[in-house]
């Protein structure tokens, strides 16, 4: 029987996967089956995050995914098998002996501009907006985690609520980095810039596929994209709003090389 090898590409969401998802196929079309969310994806990570809550048991979310998810490796008749599934941010950390030989590629961006990207289009998608405002533990919750008071998690508005998210589905999925599963991080931004060719490089040999010349133009446009027509890029931010960003992110934002710019160091020092 054909071992085929499992790789996740895990982010937070808002970070191109679906993007990444086709690129994939198209690249490797006889050797990879590259999916965007593939399956019942959606229950996986409300389960998830009643995990992190402590309102639901591993074991659970191990039999859920079985039933919901777990002939995908199998029945795969190819010899990778992608899923870029920000629904899955928390599964690998917690259970990566459901994918056999897991590899998994985590997908970071600015926190500034996924807070942005995040409220813009959960308000312009329709299943995005039932997910984030009407279906409860779409996202993890900072009191029942046990990361924040009830008063200041109930006291967030929903700009607040993301940078937290932002920070702790990114450091849940850091944690890979100190296990056994093989993972790399790569910087959305790096991906999208003239480093193009380097960073996918780096990506296609720590996957085990074979190199691709030439790929910057295929990063000209993401998929799947959000417009700005409710909340502004963080330009426009208030101070205020800089530095709440801050405090809940910045720790993260250092280590991965954010939040340098003069503009931002200004905003975050300037009481408002």
């Amino acid at each position: 029987m054909k071992a085929t090898q499992p790789i996740l590409i895990l982010s937070t969401g808002r970070t191109g996967t679906i993007f990444l998802a086709r690129l994939f196929s198209d690249l490797y079309p006889s050797s990879v089956a590259s999916y965007h969310e593939r399956g019942q994806s959606r229950p996986i990570q409300i389960l998830t995050n009643l995990h992190f809550s402590h309102l639901f048991p591993k074991s659970g979310l191990k039999a859920a995914w079985k039933l919901l998810k777990g002939n995908e490796i199998e029945s795969c008749e190819k010899d990778f098998h992608i899923d870029a599934n920000n629904f899955l941010y928390g599964l690998a950390s917690l259970a990566p002996e459901l994918y056999p030989n897991l590899k998994v590629l985590h997908i970071v961006r600015d926190p500034r501009d996924y807070v942005t990207s995040q409220l813009n289009f959960s308000r312009q998608k329709k299943t995005s907006f039932i997910g984030n405002y009407l279906v409860p533990f779409w996202q993890p919750n900072p009191f029942l985690v046990g990361e924040l008071p009830i008063a200041k998690a109930l006291g967030f508005t929903r700009f607040q609520k993301y940078c937290w998210v932002w920070d702790f589905k990114n450091r849940v999925m850091s944690q890979l980095a100190n296990t056994n599963t093989p993972y790399l991080c790569v910087r959305f931004e790096d991906l999208f810039s003239k480093e193009t060719e380097v960073v996918f490089e780096k990506i296609t040999s720590f996957l085990g596929l074979p190199p691709i010349k030439n790929i910057h133009e295929r990063f000209r446009e993401p998929a799947n994209t959000s417009q700005p027509t409710f909340f502004p890029e963080w330009h426009q931010w208030s101070n205020k709003q800089s530095g709440q960003l801050q405090v809940l992110c910045g720790t993260q934002m250092q280590k991965y090389g954010y939040g340098t710019e003069p503009e931002w160091m200004e905003k975050i020092q300037t009481k408002q």
